[in-house]
Order: C-alpha cells, then sequence, then structure tokens
C-alpha cells in the first residue's frame, strides 16, 4: 500500500483530505502532520509516497517542506493545496516538479483526478523496476547448474560483501547527489576486475547489470523501461575493457546530472539553509549569506523567496525561535544567555520579537509548556 502523508496547520483541512480518500476508495496509508517540523521528522524515517501540503504554516512553510522532501526522497510525488491564488507560488511550485496546485477549498473531482493520475504513474513506474529486477533475475538466477558453479563461479564470500559494500555507496551517493562519491566507489568496483580471469563472467555481467540499473534510475531523460535493451549492450562486448568503457559512459552523465543540479538555483537555496541551522548563534547578513554561494546580494534575496516562500530574515528568525523554544524547555538558562546563544544581542529585542511570535514572554512560555524553576535573571 503506498502512503500519503497530509500536512496542513488546520485539523478540519486534513479531516477534508482523509475524507476524499475514503470516499474514492484510493489504497492510500495516511499519514498527517500539522506543521512542517512535524512532516519532516516523518519524511526522515520512512518512505512516503505522496506529499500533500499547505503552503502557509508555522515553523516551516509547505514550500520549503517540499523542496527538503525533495532532496531527502527524490521520487516523492508533491501535491500542493492552498487558499492562496498567487502566481508567484505557483511558479515555486513548478520549479519543486509539483504534480498539482489545488485551491482551498478542495474541489472533489480535482482531488480525484490528481490522486488518480499519481497512483497510475506510480504504479507503472514500479512495474518498470519490476521489469528490470526480473530481467536481472533471470538473466543471472536462472542458470542451471552446469552454467554456474556455486563454489567458483562468484568469488570469496568477502569478494561479495566488499562488492555489496561499494554497491551500497554508489547507490547512497546518487542519493545524496554526491558526484566525488559516485566516482571514487565506481572506479573501485571496476578497477577490481579489470584484469582477474578467475571470476565467472556471469557474476562479473551481473554486477555491470546491477550497477548499470542504479545509474539509469538516476538519468530522468532514459526510461526504465528501455532498461534491457540498455542492459543487453553488454553481452555484446568480449572484453571486461569495452564494459567497463561502457558502463563508465554512464557513470559521467549521472555525475554531469548531478553537477547541473549543484549548480541549480534550489540547490544554492539548500546550501544557505545548511548555512543558518549551523551558523544561526552568529550574525547572519545577506552579504555573508551571498557570498557562501557565490550569488549577488540581491539575486539570493529573490530567489530565496522565490524556492521557500519565505524572506531570509523571517527564516533566519524561525530558525533562532525553534531553538529558542527547544532551550527554554529542555534547559534553565538564564534568558538572557539563550538570547545569545541563538544569536541576540539585546535579550530586550529577543523578548520583544519572542513575544511577537507566540503571544508570550520567554519566561512564561517555559513556564506553561515546559518543566522546573526559570533561572531569569
Amino acid at each position: 500500500m503506498y502512503k500519503i502523508l497530509v500536512v496542513d496547520d488546520e485539523k478540519d483541512e486534513r479531516e477534508v483530505i482523509l475524507f476524499l480518500i475514503k470516499k474514492y476508495n484510493f489504497a492510500l496509508e495516511v499519514l498527517q502532520a500539522a506543521n512542517g517540523r512535524d512532516a519532516m521528522e516523518l519524511l526522515g524515517n520512512q518512505p512516503i509516497d505522496i506529499l500533500l501540503t499547505d503552503i502557509q504554516m508555522p515553523f516551516m512553510n509547505g514550500m520549503e517542506l517540499a523542496a527538503k522532501a525533495r532532496s531527502i526522497q527524490p521520487e516523492i510525488e508533491i501535491i500542493f493545496f492552498s487558499g492562496y491564488d498567487d502566481f508567484e507560488y505557483v511558479k515555486t511550485a513548478l520549479s519543486l516538479r509539483a504534480v498539482n496546485y489545488i485551491l482551498k477549498p478542495v474541489n472533489e473531482e480535482e482531488f480525484n483526478k490528481s490522486i488518480s493520475g499519481i497512483l497510475n504513474t506510480i504504479q507503472t513506474r514500479d512495474a518498470m523496476r519490476a521489469q528490470s529486477d526480473k530481467y536481472i533475475e533471470e538473466r543471472f538466477y536462472l542458470h542451471t547448474q552446469e552454467e554456474v558453479d556455486d563454489n567458483a563461479a562468484y568469488g570469496d564470500t568477502a569478494d561479495i560483501e566488499q562488492d555489496n559494500t561499494l554497491m551500497q555507496n554508489i547507490s547512497q551517493a546518487i542519493q545524496l547527489k554526491n558526484a566525488a562519491l559516485l566516482q571514487e566507489n565506481a572506479h573501485l568496483l571496476l578497477e577490481k576486475y579489470n584484469n582477474v580471469s578467475n571470476v565467472s563472467h556471469i557474476y562479473i555481467r551481473y554486477l555491470c547489470t546491477t550497477l548499470l540499473q542504479l545509474l539509469i534510475r538516476a538519468l530522468p531523460e532514459i526510461k526504465e523501461n528501455d532498461f534491457k535493451k540498455i542492459a543487453e549492450e553488454i553481452y555484446t562486448f568480449r572484453y571486461f575493457a569495452n564494459i567497463r568503457q561502457y558502463i563508465e559512459g554512464f557513470v559521467d552523465q549521472v555525475v554531469q546530472q548531478i553537477e547541473s543540479e549543484s549548480q541549480s538555483p534550489n540547490h544554492a537555496i539548500l546550501l544557505v539553509e545548511q548555512y543558518i541551522h549551523s551558523h544561526y548563534k552568529e550574525d547572519l547578513s545577506l552579504n555573508t549569506l551571498a557570498n557562501i554561494v557565490f550569488l549577488s546580494p540581491k539575486y539570493l534575496s529573490s530567489m530565496f523567496i522565490q524556492v521557500t516562500g519565505s524572506n531570509l530574515n523571517k527564516y533566519i528568525k524561525n530558525v533562532r525561535m525553534e531553538k529558542a523554544k527547544e532551550l527554554l524547555l529542555t534547559t534553565n538558562m538564564k534568558i538572557a544567555d539563550i538570547s545569545q546563544e541563538v544569536g541576540y544581542s539585546y535579550v530586550s529585542y529577543f523578548c520583544r520579537i519572542f513575544q511577537e511570535d507566540y503571544k508570550m514572554t520567554p519566561d512564561t512560555y517555559r513556564q506553561t509548556r515546559g518543566q522546573g524553576e526559570c533561572g531569569i535573571q
């Protein structure tokens, strides 16, 4: 059963979506989150097939959530539903490869059409993958005993474990979009069998076909149902050197894909977000952040709003406020010390913006939400 994560700070809105899922008998396991922070926790712990999110939410808006979800789970299908008919939101949704942008109140027929289309896309993709998996199985696991000798065909167990580790590293490198890690592990795997004569050609071709499968899945311009045709090329080569050259061509394509994506505005914004989360206690000026990603301050400011739906100052403030709340509830630090810890030199200013956001002072927040004494000066 596929999983859908419904994210909205309004419980009534989430219940409308649940009602529609039941009404149209969609075979979906439904997970819910009231804000982007809780949604990220769910996304980090399990695979999610569909993300259906509101845009205006506390802690993290829907655009930012979708961008982070896409970086964690690249194949996730995204739908936005919002009460704002804003062209800038629609443009950002398109940049995040969202399937649809549905206005509230949700139109039942449009919802039905969107979810049906997504499920069809996912099922088609899974069927194609099953075909490529079946191809590998038929090619390499259904040999008779005469074709493959169990004691000698595949080499030592230690070699197989090492190959599995390298393959896992390659898969992780593709997932993390780490070109250097991909190149390093692909080179190690291919170099290992460059001049080896005592390993079954069946095993080597199996290994290379499995590697090819990982690489093709990272190349959006290649359809997965073309996998069999591409993989069959391996059997036209007589020498491993030719197989290696063929595989390295696909490695180069994936590296180019990763490097191209790393130069995109979304990647630059992700780097800025990561820097803010690591350096929130420091003085974070627009110029400082722009220099990190080699963009002009004006362009960075514009792109940050377009990608996340939030301006930089508001984003920095939200990160600092979240950390302040955490310190208020989990420590007995003085308010003045917490103010310094989250990047505010003047405690009076910290208390003022905290109260603007949460309608109470930091001390009151600690006493009503936390436990223990408030250790303010």
